[in-house]
């Protein structure tokens, strides 16, 4: 059996499936289907953990090939949310952003794409409605006004 803490989750053993290869730096482990395994992992994360850990939300984001901003961007919420769910902090992923990184990644490995295409969207949308309502003042002679 062998302890896989590479994926960055505390609790992922292997029964086979992968060599121990003794190498000039000591021995070395050899994964088979490395992807595959990922990928496993990643549905056992979605469908059967209750509520995300940081270290599962940073998992499945990982295995999407998503930056903390990225994915921060997707969801509509800040970097530093993603940041603080990742490291454990502010009470983790709350339940919204838990039911769409679940949808965002089944979506990931079954290969659609229309959950992501569809909260870009409105992600962008999101900002262009707070561009809009910016509303920007001037200095007019002594006093202050609505920017054209």
């Amino acid at each position: 059996m062998y302890h896989y803490t590479d994926c960055g989750l505390p609790n992922i053993y292997l029964r086979g499936g992968f060599d121990v290869l003794d190498t000039e730096e000591g021995d070395a482990v050899a994964i088979h289907n490395l992807a595959g395994l990922h990928k496993a992992i990643g549905l056992d994360l979605v469908h059967h953990m209750p509520a995300l850990t940081g270290d599962a939300v940073r998992f499945l984001r990982k295995e999407m090939n998503l930056t903390q901003n990225t994915f921060a961007n997707i969801i509509g919420v800040s970097e530093d949310s993603v940041r603080g769910w990742e490291n454990g902090r502010g009470g983790g992923i709350s339940s919204p952003a838990d039911k769409l990184l679940r949808g965002l990644y089944l979506e990931h490995v079954n290969g659609d794409g229309g959950l992501r295409e569809m909260t870009e969207e409105v992600a962008r949308l999101v900002r262009e409605l707070a561009e809009i309502e910016r509303r920007d003042f001037e200095k007019c002679d002594d006093d202050w006004c609505l920017a054209a």
